[in-house]
């Protein structure tokens, strides 16, 4: 067994993001017939330029926080899942301690409201649940790792546990 593994899960970037997208493109443009319109009709026209200007941004701002891939890093202490968006920034969702843990097991039965969702699809073969202490609460998060993380994770979960008897 590795002391370091790391694997990626690709997520499709569905449709209706990509919408987002182009909706924000169109408003920005739109936004700049307007100021031609403010320049020769009515100055007042320039709260449309501003509306129009704001919600293109903030389309495209969505868009840009849609997430494309997923990425799993094991190590000997913790589990490290962060997330990648379309523009290729990665940001850490969260750090799990294999001291921490509860337990871990394929997914049985549908997601909760309180769930940390890091995969494609919940109802795909080959979510695990890892249910961890998060100070006080329980949390779970729910993740689709391959064969050799989820042996890699029994096999550190099993150490722990181990560990805590002696």
């Amino acid at each position: 067994m590795t002391g370091q593994y790391t694997q990626t899960v690709e997520v499709v970037v569905d449709g209706k993001a990509k919408a987002t997208q182009w909706i924000g493109i169109a408003a920005i443009l739109l936004s700049l017939g307007f100021i031609i319109l403010a320049a020769f009709v009515n100055w007042y026209l320039m709260f449309g330029f501003a509306a129009f200007l704001l919600i293109g941004i903030i389309q495209i701002h969505r868009y840009n926080l849609v997430t494309r891939e997923y990425i799993y890093s094991f190590s000997d202490t913790r589990l490290v899942v962060a997330k990648k968006d379309v523009v290729n920034r990665t940001r850490r969702v969260l750090a799990v301690l294999f001291k921490d843990v509860i337990s871990f097991a394929p997914l049985e039965g549908l997601s909760e409201d309180g769930d940390i969702v890091c995969c494609k699809n919940i109802s795909d073969m080959g979510v695990y649940a890892l249910d961890f202490k998060a100070g006080e609460e329980v949390c779970r998060l729910l993740f689709a790792p391959d064969e050799y993380m989820t042996e890699l994770i029994k096999h550190r979960l099993e150490n722990v546990s181990d560990e805590e008897k002696e």
